[in-house]
């Protein structure tokens, strides 16, 4: 699949003046596994162009999943019948004017993803599951994706780039114990595949099991829970809309303290310890926003209709029309910076409390207050004296993300990278949480 400059220019003369083109060609390569076998092998391929067209402060849109010229169209005809049928808008309901830089911020695609074949998926299979003895069983997935990108629009503004990424969960199971090791990067050549069965070996050590613990605790959440806080956090809380609105947290609280003084926290598309993008759904270019430092809040993310909340430029967020998850800007590769703490030094001060390896299911209840719920998984201990002593049964937590944020104690000095389904990367370390806000049920 390649999307081609003369195909895009064509659908937008068809289309006319106003548009924008937001079209994403996705090449997916997927390896699914479960009881040390695999179940699944296929490839998706998919084309989707979203269409927004605004005319005299009027906009419609819609979507294709092609770029030919008679499919570009019967849309255009829709869309101009349903321009025809609205009321003309005030003109400050327009999107406002944005002056965008000429070069495209260059992201390399990795060869390694370009040119894979079913043998190194497989490969990367056969080494997990051979590395564990027969008592363990081993489910997850191995996923290899190529994103082809082009925002482009009629008054001339075209940005196009391609992406990679190579992602592995394996989830090994062993008896009623299970635990779980994920890696992703632009390169699969950098997937430390080989250290994977090692660290499920390890997460899998024979321990009792502890009933389990009531009341208030210390809380050491490890990457993969931090991923998938933080990611929730930054998406409720960190936006311009929500920030403008008073529909946010932290929503007139620029340069107040608004979380632990251990916490920086920034967003930055082009940092290669996550998974680089340069561009918007907008065509603006991703800008380096810090968010917080030293827990104070210092900035949110913007597009283009909330310009202004950013100095009147956006910082490149906008997300894509009609997505699932709102048409808010969102932060899209969050950065949280390490701490000093060795993973020694952050169990020793945990002391006695829980160990979180991964969140699942986290939902919100209240965005407002950052209420949430979720449930731990894959790998959840208790440790006494600074030590991990047994398996802790699954928890079922509900808690405000700010109320976990300002109890931090200590910042691992190790990151991970991971995603979610609605951001493209997130770069943890773990986190050590005081008693209180994280409370066993």
């Amino acid at each position: 699949m390649s999307i081609q400059q003369s195909q895009v220019e064509q659908a937008l003369e068809i289309l006319g003046e106003g548009t924008r083109l937001d079209v994403l060609g996705e090449h997916a390569d997927l390896l699914r596994y479960a009881e040390s076998q695999i179940t699944a092998q296929h490839s998706e391929r998919r084309l989707r162009v979203r269409v927004r067209t605004t005319r005299a402060g009027r906009t419609v849109a819609g979507s294709l999943e092609t770029l030919a010229p008679e499919a570009v169209r019967t849309l255009a005809d829709r869309l101009d019948a349903a321009l025809a049928d609205l009321p003309p808008g005030p003109a400050a309901d327009a999107s406002p004017t944005v002056h965008h830089s000429t070069e495209t911020p260059h992201v390399a695609a990795a060869d390694s993803v370009l040119h894979a074949d079913p043998a190194d998926r497989h490969q990367w299979f056969a080494a997990v599951r051979d590395g564990l003895d027969s008592s363990t069983t081993l489910g997850g997935a191995i996923r290899f994706e190529v994103l082809e990108r082009v925002v482009a629009d009629s008054a001339g503004v075209f940005r196009a780039e391609t992406l990679t990424k190579a992602a592995v969960q394996a989830i090994a199971k062993k008896g009623e114990n299970s635990v779980s090791v994920r890696y992703m990067h632009r390169d699969a050549d950098q997937v430390p595949v080989g250290e994977i069965a090692g660290k499920l070996r390890d997460a899998l050590t024979p321990l009792p099991t502890k009933e389990a613990q009531r009341g208030p605790c210390r809380v050491l959440l490890k990457p993969q829970a931090v991923i998938t806080l933080m990611a929730t956090y930054g998406h409720f809380v960190l936006g311009a809309t929500g920030y403008a609105t008073g529909r946010s947290a932290v929503a007139g609280r620029l340069g107040e303290r608004v979380v632990s003084d251990l916490i920086n926290l920034v967003d930055d598309g082009a940092d290669a310890a996550g998974l680089p993008s340069g561009f918007d759904a907008e065509g603006n270019v991703r800008r380096r926003t810090q968010l917080i430092e030293n827990g104070v809040l210092t900035g949110v993310v913007s597009d283009r209709r909330r310009a202004a909340v950013t100095g009147g430029v956006p910082t490149g967020h906008a997300v894509p029309d009609g997505w699932r998850f709102g048409g808010d800007p969102s932060p899209s590769n969050l950065l949280l910076d390490p701490g000093n703490a060795t993973d020694e030094q952050l169990l020793a001060d945990c002391g006695s409390g829980l160990v979180v390896n991964r969140l699942d299911y986290l939902r919100s209840l209240h965005p407002k207050q950052t209420l949430v719920t979720g449930t731990t998984r894959d790998g959840t201990y208790w440790a006494e004296d600074g030590e991990i002593v047994a398996w802790h049964p699954q928890v079922r937590f509900t808690f405000r993300m700010d109320d976990v944020l300002n109890a931090v104690l200590a910042v691992g000095n190790t990151r991970e990278c991971g995603d979610t389904t609605f951001m493209d990367s997130v770069v943890v370390p773990s986190l050590l949480i005081d008693a209180g806000p994280l409370t066993l049920p």
